[in-house]
């Protein structure tokens, strides 16, 4: 442990994925709308709440960039890791889902289908899931690394 930080760089670029991909647009609620729903519009809401409870998942998205700073060598870090991955996750679908929710009931599921999409929630998707395997593997990281030092190291009399 030669440095404060053990980054692990896989875990931090994951992190940066999930926040591009929440802050990107993810659909427009019709066609010729001027606006998107985004992380970025329940952020920057100008009604003095600030996005309000939408805001949790910038929470987990900096509770995972954190970990990340130890992540390759203690145990704790690489497990706070999946704990937020697992919140951005949750967090993350509960606004999308409330989005959906803002469009109102139609009377056929493909309407889904023709709304006009960006690239957030694709980006969003793979960034959380990045994030999910990188705090696994970082877990698995730590306890070969605790094996390896307890192998190691002489009993004590």
């Amino acid at each position: 442990m030669s440095s404060v930080f053990s980054v692990d760089i896989g875990m931090l670029l994951a992190t940066l994925l999930a926040l591009v991909g929440y802050l990107l647009p993810w659909f427009r609620p019709r066609p010729r709308a001027q606006w998107s729903f985004s992380g970025w519009a329940y952020a920057s809401l100008s009604d003095g709440s600030g996005g309000g409870w939408t805001l949790l998942t910038f929470g987990w998205l900096l509770l995972a960039a954190g970990a990340a700073l130890w992540a390759r060598q203690v145990m704790a870090a690489a497990m706070a890791g999946m704990v937020a991955a697992v919140g951005t996750l949750v967090t993350a679908m509960a606004v999308v889902s409330a989005s959906f929710g803002m469009i109102g009931e139609r009377s056929a599921l493909d309407y889904v289908t023709e709304l006009p999409f960006g690239a957030g929630i694709p980006i969003m998707a793979a960034g959380i899931g990045l994030l999910l395997a990188t705090s696994c593997r970082a877990i698995i990281r730590c306890h070969l690394l605790e094996a390896t030092l307890d192998r190691h190291d002489p009993p004590t009399p």
